[in-house]
């Protein structure tokens, strides 16, 4: 298996690359969870080497795989493309897997492009199972293959994740969003109740499936075990039922677990209240997320996102209230947008009790309604999926409604600028980092970032 190389190209190279992400890929290690065991599984890591190609073809001479599998999203597909078209050449009798939601969407040129022998679609988890069982590999080759059980009704019947194929001690975040390295990702649910435009359902779905409460704390035992020191939550929705969120705390509680975990990936701001605050709280969580996306309630109520700004202004008034840091997602460029609404958003944010703020440009993903809408109207400006990056400002994309790709990025520069380099963050930020002990490593991102 195969985790491509994604974090310079997607963060490196851009004014948010203090706080590039390093884990070990959750979904390689789900998928290893049902392989272990009944054959030789490697998983290699591309993202930690400087030569993708010579590290790949240096763990194909010594493992000899008959199988390789890679994930893709749609900025690094282009990546999986180039590797395992120079792995055919070759080495032409390895059978090539690709999944993932870019060769979910865009399946048939996907598998047009002749190096992926079979492109599975939907949930893999699986899938490789049911294909590797097949002795005759040639049964599968040249097909879209899509397994019975997706999607998957009870996630418990999911594997633990295969987190020994890892060399954790070579994943370190920054402190922007950890505290204790190495940290893993975690899937405790799948799936989201709502359709915001900017979003792609075409993996996980709408219907929210969730891992019993006893599953997922034994489950975090079980990362401790393997020798994580931090847990992040990676789920589109933790809160959606909120009291097995709630019961989740109390049995991290009860057995007295101690380890720091945050909710990195958001949560949403009407599946909260004071009372998960404050059991997360004390249950270890010191940072969550919030899909706040706009600070104009016309653009929020455009894209489907289905919260009001008085709702976000509680939730994140009410987890700083209970000592969690709160970490802002804004998106800059959203169907509907206009200067005078990215202007709201800049204001709003600064408005807000938020302890970090990450602004992206809205990319308008294959199965996204957006992209879907733009594609019909003739906008797509680009099909270089290298350029699909959240912080690419420089190549346009797609021709908005209302305003040009340069006036974009002239928002999304300022939006951090504004954000983290007025006085009053300044100074409530020097006063949090005197009593974390973080100042140093505030003052060498400051100095490192890309203002």
């Amino acid at each position: 298996m195969v985790s491509l190389p994604s974090k310079k190209l997607v963060y490196l190279e851009t004014n948010v690359r203090v706080g590039a992400p390093s884990y070990p890929c959750l979904t390689l290690a789900t998928l290893a969870g049902h392989l272990v065991g009944k054959h030789k599984v490697r998983v290699v890591d591309l993202d930690l080497v400087v030569d993708a190609w010579t590290e790949l073809k240096r763990q194909v001479r010594y493992f000899k795989p008959e199988v390789m599998v890679v994930s893709a999203k749609t900025p690094v597909y282009p990546i999986a493309v180039e590797l395992i078209t120079r792995l055919k050449e070759a080495y032409p009798k390895i059978t090539t897997i690709i999944g993932g939601v870019h060769a979910t969407i865009c399946q048939k040129e996907v598998l047009a492009e002749g190096c992926f022998d079979i492109v599975v679609v939907g949930e893999a988890d699986f899938a490789l199972e049911t294909i590797l069982k097949e002795k005759n590999l040639g049964k599968f080759k040249g097909k879209i293959f899509k397994d019975k059980k997706s999607p998957i009704k009870n996630l418990n019947d999911l594997p633990l994740p295969a987190w020994g194929l890892f060399d954790l001690e070579k994943y370190k975040n920054s402190r922007l969003s950890c505290r204790k390295n190495p940290a893993g990702l975690m899937e405790t649910s799948r799936g989201c109740a709502y359709s915001c435009n900017f979003c792609c359902k075409d993996i996980f779905g709408t219907a929210y499936r969730m891992k019993s409460v006893k599953r997922v704390v034994d489950e975090m035992e079980y990362m401790l075990e393997c020798g994580f020191k931090e847990i992040h939550i990676a789920d589109d929705s933790f809160t959606q039922d909120i009291d097995r969120a709630k019961k989740i705390c109390l049995e991290i509680i009860r057995r007295g677990l101690k380890f720091p975990w945050s909710l990195i990936n958001g949560i949403r701001v009407n599946f909260t209240d004071r009372e998960f605050f404050r059991l997360a709280k004390k249950a270890g969580c010191w940072q969550t997320g919030f899909g706040i996306e706009s600070g104009d309630q016309k653009v929020l109520d455009g894209v489907g996102k289905g919260i009001k700004l008085a709702q976000i202004r509680k939730a994140v008034r009410q987890a700083e209230e209970e000592g969690i840091e709160s970490f802002g997602f804004f998106i800059l460029g959203l169907l509907g947008e206009t200067e005078k609404s990215m202007e709201k958003t800049i204001k709003f944010a600064k408005s807000l009790p938020l302890s970090t703020a990450k602004f992206d440009l809205c990319i308008p993903y294959p199965g996204t309604g957006y992209y879907k809408l733009l594609k019909a109207q003739g906008r797509i400006l680009s099909w270089d999926w290298l350029e699909y990056r959240l912080h690419q400002i420089k190549k346009p994309l797609f021709k908005h409604e209302n305003l040009d790709w340069e006036t974009i990025g002239k928002y999304y520069k300022k939006a951090f600028r504004q954000f983290y380099l007025r006085p009053a963050y300044i100074w409530r930020r020097l006063k949090r980092d005197l009593i974390k002990g973080d100042l140093w490593y505030d003052f060498g991102y400051l100095l490192r970032s890309r203002w």
